[in-house]
């Protein structure tokens, strides 16, 4: 089969290798669609920690089912289907409490495993699942990153009528933004840097836009609530300065919720982590998440079809790769189509 290969940081290679074996529970898939997630611009230019070389990756994927193994019982050949990369071992300890997305022994597909940037992909059926008959193969792909926004969601425990900080309106704060205006009755304080991306926000539904590069977000959010904080905040920008930020912006018995990956040390003030009784969580890939948010593009379709900036062919990959790395500030989702 034909696959894109990143030999080295700002190489891919198309190469003919070995189409995947199908094991006995395993499902063939040929792919149709795949997006461009940040981490594999950060592949391509060298900068992520999780990158291996050679390596083939991808893992925003959709595609239609090939083969089966002999032993699957639920998947079907011709079902179009949509990837769960993560797939977890299922015996180390988060495994066994049911937190699977943080397997300590996780094999993802496009970093750890062979991913998505070539013509076929073979997995367990349990990580497909299947798409609507009149979902666009394209559309399919968003459900991985939305699958993560659905679960920094879930880890809020959000209710009507609370008030919402979002620091970040990349891919996953939009989304994030997105799923919350149209499930829930809450105010939205949408906070970035860039005047593009909080266009965006106040077109999928934030009540109020921040740019913070402006205005002192602390105070302006202390204002905006009448001094109470903001019962939630959600970071996901993965800058130290916004992470620090969370504790100052919360209000007293209020939850916080870190989406956005950084690599640096971050200092948060120990005393107000006690004296708000704050509750402070980590989230990363999800768990059970895959129907929800097939059910929630299915039923928005106007973010769906908005949410994608460009299409290519899987040919134009490395051009893919260098229109979402060099204009951050207005693509929000490139997909390439098999």
């Amino acid at each position: 089969m034909k696959a894109a290969v990143m030999t080295k940081p700002f190489t891919i290679e198309f190469q003919d290798v070995a189409k995947p074996e199908v094991g006995p529970n395993d499902v063939l898939v040929r792919i149709k669609a795949a997006g461009i997630c940040g981490s594999d611009v950060h592949f391509y230019d060298g900068s992520n920690p999780y990158a291996n070389y050679p390596q083939i990756f991808g893992h925003e994927l959709s595609g239609i089912i090939e083969e089966i193994g002999s032993e699957v019982k639920d998947r079907g050949v011709g079902e179009r289907v949509v990837i769960e990369p993560a797939v977890p071992c299922g015996d180390c300890y988060p495994c066994r409490i049911g937190k699977t997305n943080v397997c300590v022994n996780i094999r993802m597909i496009g970093s750890v495993k062979k991913g998505g940037f070539a013509d076929y992909l073979a997995l367990p059926e349990n990580y497909v699942h299947v798409m609507p008959d009149d979902m666009s193969f394209e559309v399919g792909a968003l459900c991985e990153p939305f699958t993560i926004g659905a679960q920094a969601i879930d880890r809020t425990k959000l209710k009507d009528g609370q008030t919402v900080t979002i620091l970040g309106m990349g891919p996953i704060g939009l989304n994030i933004l997105a799923q919350i205006k149209r499930q829930y009755h809450v105010t939205v304080y949408a906070v970035d840097v860039v005047p593009e991306r909080l266009t965006r926000a106040k077109e999928y539904g934030a009540d109020v836009v921040v740019n913070s590069k402006e205005t002192d977000v602390i105070q302006a959010i202390d204002e905006m609530t009448n001094g109470e904080g903001s019962n939630i905040v959600i970071e996901s920008a993965g800058i130290p300065l916004t992470i620090e930020q969370t504790v100052h912006l919360v209000s007293a018995g209020g939850r916080i919720v870190i989406v956005g990956l950084t690599g640096e040390e971050i200092t948060l003030p120990g005393l107000l982590l006690t004296k708000k009784d704050i509750e402070l969580h980590g989230t990363k890939h999800s768990v059970n998440k895959y129907q929800q948010v097939l059910n929630f593009l299915q039923n928005n379709k106007d973010i769906a079809e908005n949410f994608i900036s460009s299409v290519l062919p899987f040919e134009q990959i490395e051009e893919a790769i260098l229109i979402a790395k060099n204009h951050p500030n207005t693509v929000t989702k490139v997909i390439l189509t098999y």
